[in-house]
């Protein structure tokens, strides 16, 4: 095949495709799949839809169709790899997938049931199997072999991977769309295998504008990428850098051979950090994380950035093109040495990311992982953990993790602060301290900006305020008393009754000691305010009247009296924070003072500052 304006049933005239390992993963989403439903089932007809461009390269390698049991031709195709495509081609296999169950399906509901049938056999050979040969191989073996049982209809494991579970869900998403068009009122099967049949020919005519590369010039195909690619989803600032520095090697290189060897080590360390994102992804600590990100958290540390919005996405990228660019007019040889130290340097922050991301083991380390995520702003520590990880033991892991906890929990859970508060200064700190300093040195500048914000005074103060309860969410209150709980249980000799999870999660919820709204209010004295009622609206959300309770003892047992709860529903819960509560003959506001201050003692002391034996001159 050669290059030009081409049908995608002329594609598949050029053989099969594989996809090189330098490539992501396969990462559509619903709204990818979803524009891709509606342009090809909306198209007018005899309109064309464009596809926008595939780009291949030739390779010297054929495929020979292997007989099973009997079955199977002589069938040889070439072998290309297919540089850009891939997501569109792969999200097409899926939707002929669907579309072929669903033509089998409503075949003998017809009476051109062998009609239908022969469509289907012609759909499956064009773009999923011919001969026991595949249209497309995906970069990993795993995913390949998932995308193969798909086609063929075979067992599936549960999804391993996010790549594996995008495909499943992509495959959902198409079998939805064909039972909608099924559930129309007075729908009958024949309309619906001729709507199928149409939307197959639309499929076969997608216009592509195909480059072809032959198997000699491999780096040709990078600079096409670079230039063309205009379709599918939108390129992230990480593929536009990896295309980038792969022209700029290019065209750095006095010698040819040190320019393709640095273009092969650009795509083997891209390839090896879309592995690592895969293992990002996922984490049991966060839902998603897009590689643009990562490669943002690392230019922080990276590049000598002057402003915030020097490292923001996408103008970090262009303050690295510059760079490049700029060493290459002057000293071509400098900006070869500065792509593969910026390519290096890159790929080893996508894996010390990834290691903290995955680690799974069942240790303090993977418990302090857990809770900076809970408490819900961890990503603001991702530069200075991906800098420092490397270069410390277990144990500097360990205090490192517990002082970004400390720091997370008193500044923002507690003291509320805004999401911003402190995020310049912690990336300055990121990017000006060297990788291989001391623990103490990274715990000694956390420290040093969290006092701005929230030192031992400023923080007690906080949990002594009369409106702790309005001013920390409930979520950061039950991360809280769960602490407090397990404290407690330790005590008096036993194990914490609910997990981290379960405190945090939608069955439980803050209690009030004495409630929000009472039937008839516990005091009478205003003492030195206003009111009774004052007095009591003073108290009511107060530390020391709030503990952690089930949602459904508090439905029960929230709004009735103390000597009730007392009496009847403490000895009901199953969490120490309300046990303790039965040792009290009345609650006053003095119960409520000394219990807040045994509270304030606990925090104070769980969430100390920490302690670092950094000298001056380490600073």
């Amino acid at each position: 095949m050669e290059s030009g304006k081409k049908s995608l049933e002329e594609l598949t005239t050029a053989g099969v495709f594989h996809i090189p390992d330098y490539q992501r993963y396969y990462s559509w989403k619903k709204p990818e799949w979803s524009d891709l439903w509606t342009d090809l089932s909306t198209l007018p007809d005899g309109k064309q839809h464009y596809f926008g461009t595939i780009i291949i390269q030739k390779t010297n390698e054929t495929e020979t169709a292997q007989q099973i049991d009997g079955y199977g031709g002589e069938t040889e195709k070439n072998i290309n790899l297919l540089i850009d495509g891939q997501q569109r081609l792969t999200s097409l296999t899926l939707l002929a997938k669907s579309m072929i169950e669903f033509l089998e399906q409503i075949a003998p509901k017809t009476a051109h049931e062998e009609e239908i049938l022969n469509d289907v056999e012609e759909m499956r050979k064009k773009i999923l199997v011919e001969d026991n040969i595949y249209f497309l191989k995906l970069l990993d073996g795993e995913d390949s072999e998932y995308l193969e049982r798909i086609i063929d209809g075979r067992n599936l494991s549960e999804p391993e991977r996010p790549s594996q579970r995008k495909m499943i869900e992509a495959k959902e998403y198409f079998d939805d769309q064909l039972e909608e068009l099924w559930e129309q009122p007075e729908v009958e099967a024949i309309e619906i295998a001729t709507e199928l049949k149409q939307l197959w020919e639309t499929i076969l005519d997608l216009e592509l504008m195909v480059y072809v590369v032959d198997a000699e010039n491999p780096e040709k195909a990078t600079l096409i990428f670079d230039s063309v690619n205009d379709r599918g989803r939108a390129l992230s600032t990480f593929d536009k850098t990896k295309s980038f520095l792969m022209r700029m090697a290019y065209l750095a290189a006095e010698d040819e051979d040190d320019g393709q060897g640095t273009i092969r080590q650009i795509r083997q360390a891209f390839g090896q950090m879309y592995d690592d994102h895969q293992r990002m992804i996922d984490s049991p600590y966060i839902d998603d994380i897009e590689d643009d990100a990562v490669q943002r958290y690392h230019f922080i540390t990276f590049f000598d950035w002057s402003d915030r919005q020097d490292h923001q996405t996408p103008a970090f990228l262009e303050n690295l093109k510059s760079h490049v660019r700029s060493l290459r007019e002057k000293d071509p040889e400098a900006c070869l040495e500065y792509i593969q130290e910026y390519v290096e340097s890159l790929e080893r922050a996508f894996d010390n990311l990834g290691n903290i991301l995955s680690h799974r083991k069942d240790d303090e380390i993977a418990d302090l992982i857990d809770r900076i995520h809970k408490l819900r702003h961890a990503t603001k520590f991702y530069p200075l953990l991906l800098k420092a990880w490397p270069h410390l033991d277990r144990e500097g892991r360990r205090k490192l993790l517990d002082a970004i906890e400390t720091y997370i929990f008193r500044v923002y859970a507690v003291g509320n602060h805004p999401t911003y508060t402190g995020r310049s200064s912690l990336q300055t700190l990121a990017r000006d301290t060297t990788e291989t300093s001391s623990i103490n040195v990274w715990i000694h500048k956390i420290v040093n900006i969290m006092h701005r914000y929230e030192n031992d005074s400023q923080f007690r103060r906080v949990l002594s305020s009369s409106d702790l309860y309005t001013n920390v969410t409930s979520q950061d209150l039950r991360y809280l008393f769960y602490f407090y709980n397990e404290h407690r249980a330790v005590d008096e000799g036993e194990t914490g009754s609910i997990s981290l999870d379960d405190a945090m999660g939608e069955n439980y919820t803050i209690e009030h000691i004495w409630p929000q709204s009472p039937d008839e209010l516990p005091i009478e004295e205003p003492g030195d305010y206003p009111s009774a009622q004052a007095r009591y609206d003073a108290y009511k959300h107060r530390f020391g009247n709030l503990t952690l309770a089930s949602k459904s003892w508090n439905s029960k047992w929230g709004n009735k009296d103390f000597q009730t709860k007392r009496d009847e529903g403490y000895e009901k819960s199953k969490l120490w924070v309300q046990w303790d509560l039965q040792d009290y003959d009345e609650w006053s506001v003095k119960s409520i003072g000394e219990r807040e201050e045994r509270l304030i003692q606990f925090v104070m002391d769980k969430w100390d500052t920490p302690r670092t034996h950094a000298s001056a001159a380490e600073w």
